[in-house]
């Protein structure tokens, strides 16, 4: 993994834009910017599709997260995803990020299947963070999600001579 800066956030209109970024990053040679590679960063995609759609179920939010999260609700079901959001230490390595040597195509498939289970059983009536929520607003936190994890994954720039 080489540090470098993030490369401009994505902008998602629907989850096969999502997949058509990941495939056209995983032909080439990429560099990512932050603690995860690109299998870490795509698997974690497909764990938190298969929280909201309810294949799994989340970790419980500390009390103070569970007592703000209604307050702020809207703003985060509607607003910019920006890095930065923690949880306690084991929910991070036990739901959300496999620090393990994840393969990239097997993360992808994953990430995949957890597309098209989306897409046939549609998201929770309440996300499982965020509280009750219209289905378009969790696809939309959903997809800025991506877009957000995904600007740490850029192509390798070509070395001239």
């Amino acid at each position: 993994m080489t540090e470098q800066k993030r490369r401009p956030k994505p902008v998602f209109k629907n989850f096969d834009e999502v997949i058509t970024d990941i495939e056209q990053l995983a032909s080439g040679k990429i560099v990512t910017s932050g603690n995860y590679t690109f299998a870490q960063i795509v698997k974690h995609l497909a764990t938190t599709n298969q929280m909201v759609i309810g294949e799994i179920v989340p970790p419980k939010l500390p009390l103070m997260m569970r007592m703000l999260m209604p307050l702020m609700r809207k703003k985060i079901l509607n607003g910019p995803v920006e890095p930065g959001f923690k949880l306690p230490n084991t929910a991070m390595q036990t739901f959300f990020w496999d620090t393990s040597d994840v393969q990239l195509s097997d993360a992808i498939d994953k990430f995949k299947r957890s597309v098209e289970a989306y897409r046939k059983n549609g998201p929770l009536p309440v996300h499982p963070i965020f509280g009750k929520a219209t289905a378009e607003e969790i696809e939309g936190i959903t997809l800025r999600h991506a877009a957000m994890h995904l600007s740490f994954v850029s192509a390798e720039p070509e070395v001239r001579n």
